[in-house]
């Protein structure tokens, strides 16, 4: 019985002693730099809004925070390399749809229960865009009819094989009954560079990253994969217009690895919250056509990626990738 107590008492007091450690270990951090990686390349939407966040959160941590991007596989070299570090929350990754589909596809050591939510900052609406300038095809009626009349001939830019860009250009060309070729770039900032030079016919892209581009002139949005029109397209009919059911948007969000102390990830979740809710944040939310609903919560973000996990694997599924 003596032994039963002694044991009882000896895990008590290292479960008292595991709290005072982390209790400590979340009020020193953080003491270093904060590593933060993404999955494409520069300029693309994931970068803006993961350097629009960054630079505030760098001032409230009051530590350096370096944002790179870590390019393969669809975010499986940097969902490896998260793995692959410890649990303690000195680094920091972004995610969007097109990771979910990665694990989806067990091309990375990886899965959902892996990660836990730090924040959604995105809830950004995807569009098929074209450079009016030097597009062979000046609206969708015209990509419509070149892909009926030619199928597999409309070269069609997207992020990674199989990403959220891939998954709504599918979508829309199996509701039109369409044969495109997809075109894949490890970012939309280099979608942007091969519509300007006319080297794809149209490309999926968010507003959020061409914003710039569509105020020059030099981008439009030939039809949106959203509910209704968006204020800053007026002219650009929503696939559901031309009678197709196809609605897409891209989300992007941050998370740690599993097994970061709670106390850490709630100072991280507190920090990131309070400049999603920020003025700056949100006119970066309103002048990329994205609302305040784009926010969610740790919890929330959480609860939102385990609906959206089965669905993506049904999604590889159908596509032939999920191994």
């Amino acid at each position: 019985m003596k032994n039963i107590k002694w044991s009882m008492l000896a895990l008590a007091a290292c479960g008292l002693l595991w709290q005072s450690a982390t209790t400590v270990q979340a009020e020193e951090f953080p003491s270093k730099q904060i590593n933060w990686y993404i999955h494409s390349s520069a300029g693309g939407g994931t970068d803006i809004f993961t350097r629009t966040v960054s630079a505030e959160l760098r001032e409230k941590l009051g530590v350096p925070i370096v944002v790179s991007s870590m390019s393969g596989g669809s975010g499986a070299r940097m969902l490896n390399y998260m793995m692959e570090q410890p649990a303690d929350g000195y680094t920091i990754v972004s995610l969007t749809n097109s990771n979910l589909a990665t694990m989806a596809r067990r091309n990375t050591e990886a899965q959902r229960e892996d990660l836990v939510g730090i924040a959604r900052g995105c809830y950004d609406p995807q569009a098929l865009m074209i450079a009016p300038s030097v597009a062979k095809y000046k609206n969708i009626d015209e990509i419509i009819a070149a892909a009926k009349a030619n199928p597999g001939k409309v070269k069609v830019g997207i992020t990674h094989v199989a990403s959220v860009d891939h998954v709504a250009a599918y979508l829309f060309s199996k509701a039109a009954g369409l044969q495109l070729e997809y075109v894949p770039f490890s970012g939309g900032g280099e979608i942007v560079v091969a519509l300007l030079g006319g080297v794809i016919d149209a490309g999926v892209l968010n507003p959020s990253e061409v914003m710039g581009q569509v105020e020059a002139g030099n981008l439009t949005a030939a039809v949106l994969f959203v509910q209704e029109r968006l204020k800053d397209f007026p002219d650009a009919p929503t696939a559901k217009e031309l009678g197709y059911d196809v609605e897409m948007n891209t989300w992007r969000g941050i998370a740690v690895k599993k097994g970061t102390p709670e106390p850490i990830v709630k100072k991280i979740r507190d920090a990131v919250a309070e400049i999603m809710q920020g003025e700056k944040y949100q006119k970066y939310l309103a002048d990329n056509s994205m609302g305040p609903e784009s926010v969610m919560s740790g919890e929330q973000w959480d609860a939102f990626m385990d609906a959206e996990w089965p669905l993506w694997k049904e999604i590889m599924t159908e596509l032939g990738y999920r191994k």
